[in-house]
């Protein structure tokens, strides 16, 4: 019996909750037992729909990253405006931080997945072409993605939920426009303990 195919809907919903899935453990630490779980569907349904874990987990990766060139495609309708994209960030940070941390984490599973190191470069240079049409320079465009890429290791290592136990809590407070929410991220599910595929 043929499979229905899922209407376009259906995908952004199984993939929102497959980046809620990955943001928690990144791709080592996240069985597709637990994606299924967190898409409210068997493990066998998510294998028979988007392949292997690695395949899932690119169009994971692919459909976080089009968010973030969306809001920066959005963000610069009147030229590079350091400011207005840094705050455009921000707010993508701190409505969808697990849109943020899949993004992260295909930089740390770059290295030892080369699809992911495809994938993550591709959508690297999606932000960099964007930003770049704007005229701003590598300069200026080096400046403000070093700025985003601190907050992306600021949200991996839970540094605004942790900041008041070490000194660097004014500079979450600076980076942040003052503290997210001090439990688990919105958008980002507790994982439960790691099991086998």
């Amino acid at each position: 019996m043929p499979i229905p195919r899922r209407p376009p809907a259906r995908d952004a919903e199984l993939l929102a909750a497959s980046v809620r899935a990955f943001a928690a453990r990144g791709y080592f630490g996240t069985s597709t037992a637990q994606v299924a779980a967190e898409m409210g569907v068997s493990q066998p349904y998510v294998i028979r729909t988007f392949g292997s874990k690695l395949e899932l987990f690119v169009r994971t990766h692919a459909f976080a990253a089009a968010e973030i060139v969306e809001a920066f495609g959005a963000a610069v309708a009147d030229g590079f405006d350091g400011d207005r994209l840094g705050a455009a960030y921000r707010q993508l940070v701190l409505s969808n931080p697990a849109a943020l941390l899949v993004w992260a984490h295909a930089f740390s599973a770059a290295t030892a997945e080369p699809a992911i190191g495809a994938e993550s470069r591709r959508q690297f240079d999606d932000v960099y072409r964007t930003l770049r049409a704007t005229g701003a320079s590598d300069a200026e465009l080096w400046a403000f993605m070093g700025r985003g890429m601190l907050i992306n290791n600021l949200l991996l290592m839970q540094a605004p939920r942790f900041a008041d136990d070490y000194d660097f809590a004014p500079l979450v407070d600076l980076v942040f426009g003052g503290r997210p929410e001090a439990s688990s991220p919105s958008g980002v599910s507790r994982a439960p303990a790691p099991h086998q595929e």
